[in-house]
């Protein structure tokens, strides 16, 4: 299962990447389940589409939502898209922006947790 998230340059999303990632690490339930999370710029993120299962957006991106979801559309997948909690980004809150992720994912079937 692969976790994007996209910013306006892909920087602060990294920090909220390696949050991500220990908080998987910590879990004994996600830990082994080949979880993956990659943080991408707007500019960028619509070359590194394969095997997405859910793309989740800084909340400074809440205007492109509607623009992600039809570049998905037009590439033939169906991708759950979310903007972040601003105040979940904005204080780094992994594990609530990780529920909601899979969460998103379960509703569409789009990976395995």
């Amino acid at each position: 299962m692969k976790i994007m998230l996209v910013c306006f340059g892909g920087l602060s999303t990294s920090i909220l990447v390696k949050k991500m990632e220990e908080a998987i690490a910590a879990s004994e339930k996600f830990k082994d389940k080949g979880i993956t999370i990659e943080a991408w710029g707007k500019d960028e993120y619509a070359n590194h589409l394969e095997n997405v299962s859910i793309i989740l957006l800084g909340p400074q991106l809440s205007m492109a939502y509607e623009q992600v979801i039809e570049t998905t559309q037009m590439r033939g997948l169906t991708i759950p898209v979310e903007v972040i909690d601003k105040e979940d980004y904005g204080n780094m809150n992994a594990v609530p922006i990780l529920i909601t992720a899979f969460k998103k994912i379960k509703e569409a079937g789009t990976g395995t947790i």
